[in-house]
């Protein structure tokens, strides 16, 4: 793993005075993500310029900018509040600057490569799509960690929600690191904010106009349970809360063995993947559904050896999710900043997956699952914790991160599209991320983490389907 050194850091918050005191209980939808690690999410850009001369002359604005960005999503400047007592509901405590309260703060680092280790190809190697493969621990010294949480003097714990790392890689490139809790924001928010902090940035970019602004009132999310609903998430997170899940140092996760992957399917071969299926299936198909039935069909056989062949009605697992806000019987407006997602789960037999011809059956699967989350979004929430567990523990659960309509590639501070935005927590071969195409409108990207054995198999695989379902 390459070593970076920290050569600036500095704390930012909301500007003086222009947030008060706020606290914001969490909603059913936001608790189900406390168990989960923070999301991180990277921005490669190219920037052919010194460390120093980005520190002088971009970092002054990118600070202010993001300062005045936190004032509209001030959530993100808090903590998340655990109280003691696991009946109590969790909830986000922004405090303000003369407060008084000695929590934690969002700290923002500039980091470069140790100048012994740096080569000038290296963010190259970072930023290439297959078959370029890339050591998966290689990403790990990019990101920053959260500051540790604190016991308040009631006995709860308070979790920063948010840091961010720049890291340069003089005169080629730099990499923006977004790392915050999901408790806190789901990707569409998550997203809003970042666009939002580089569209400040950015001087040749629109100012953010008011109808833009994020809509923070967790109390409009309902649910026929009413607020039974949250005693029954309280009492499933009383038996999984587990706080090393949360505050692990980033450098122990990285992978050991394991390669990471872009890999790219264009528009045409999206289209000809959708004509196959819709030439013998009335299912309205996606590029979202063909792009996970294809990759999940093609991991399941690149994990499957000569002597594992047998039992061929076990089950596996595809877990994705789908925005509600426009769903809800009390839709949210799309500005919502909190989390409105549904779990969608879906289950099929090995010898289906294993087929050669496998395609159309999981596509329909995963597109009846779709239909069931447009016809009724949330139906079994109440059945969130058990069901992950349920899954989980089969060690046969694949989840898929990220969306291709969250549009990471509009991410401009100044600086052009980024070059590649990657997801880091796919590197255990338990999740795909999915975004749109860097290069291509109406293409999707998918990345991935496997054992370095595994990702050889898996690209055989991946260039035999590509091969037998989008060739003409």
């Amino acid at each position: 793993m390459i070593e970076v050194k920290v050569v600036k850091r500095c704390y930012v918050c909301p500007p003086k005075g222009s947030v008060p005191t706020t606290n914001i209980p969490l909603s059913f939808l936001d608790m189900y993500w406390i168990i989960c690690p923070p999301a991180r999410r990277f921005f490669f850009y190219n920037f052919p310029h010194s460390t120093q001369h980005f520190i002088d002359n971009f970092f002054p604005t990118l600070q202010q900018s993001l300062s005045l960005t936190l004032q509209h999503f001030f959530p993100l400047a808090g903590n998340l509040i655990l109280p003691s007592q696991p009946n109590d509901k969790p909830y986000i405590l922004y405090t303000s600057d003369d407060s008084g309260d000695d929590l934690p703060q969002l700290i923002v680092a500039v980091a470069e490569p140790s100048s012994n280790q740096f080569e000038h190809d290296y963010f190259d190697i970072l930023v290439a799509d297959y078959p370029q493969t890339r050591d998966a621990k290689e990403f790990y010294s990019l990101v920053p960690n959260l500051p540790k949480s604190r016991v308040l003097p009631d006995g709860a714990r308070a979790f920063p929600l948010l840091a961010i790392q720049v890291t340069l890689f003089p005169n080629r490139g730099l990499c923006i690191c977004v790392v915050f809790h999901h408790a806190v924001a789901d990707g569409k928010a998550a997203h809003h904010f970042i666009k939002s902090w580089a569209t400040a940035s950015n001087s040749t970019s629109t100012p953010t106009s008011a109808s833009s602004l994020p809509y923070h009132d967790r109390t409009t999310v309902k649910h026929r349970y009413g607020s039974n609903i949250d005693s029954i998430f309280l009492r499933a997170l009383s038996s999984w809360r587990s706080f090393p899940i949360i505050e692990k140092p980033i450098r122990h996760m990285a992978p050991l063995n394991t390669d990471r992957a872009t890999f790219v399917l264009t528009k045409t071969q999206i289209q000809k993947l959708k004509a196959l299926v819709t030439s013998s299936s009335s299912l309205r198909v996606s590029g979202f559904i063909v792009t996970c039935s294809l990759i999940w069909s093609c991991m399941i056989k690149s994990s499957i050896t000569t002597q594992e062949t047998n039992d061929r009605d076990e089950i596996f697992y595809l877990l994705f999710v789908g925005d509600c806000r426009n769903r809800l019987k009390e839709p949210l407006p799309p500005t919502y900043f909190g989390n409105c997602l549904d779990i969608c789960i879906v289950e099929l037999k090995k010898k289906e997956l294993l087929k050669e011809d496998s395609t159309v059956g999981v596509v329909e699967a995963i597109g009846n699952k779709v239909k069931e989350l447009e016809k009724e979004p949330l139906k079994i929430v109440e059945k969130w914790f058990s069901e992950w567990r349920r899954c989980d523990e089969t060690k046969r659960l694949i989840t898929v991160a990220g969306s291709p309509k969250l549009r990471v590639y509009d991410t401009d501070f100044g600086w052009g599209r980024p070059c590649k935005s990657e997801i880091l927590h796919v590197d255990n071969s338990k999740g795909i991320s999915l975004q749109e195409s860097r290069d291509e409108e109406g293409g999707i990207e998918i990345s991935l983490g496997l054992t370095k054995n595994r990702m050889d198999r898996f690209i055989s695989i991946w260039e035999h389907s590509l091969k037998l379902f989008c060739t003409s």
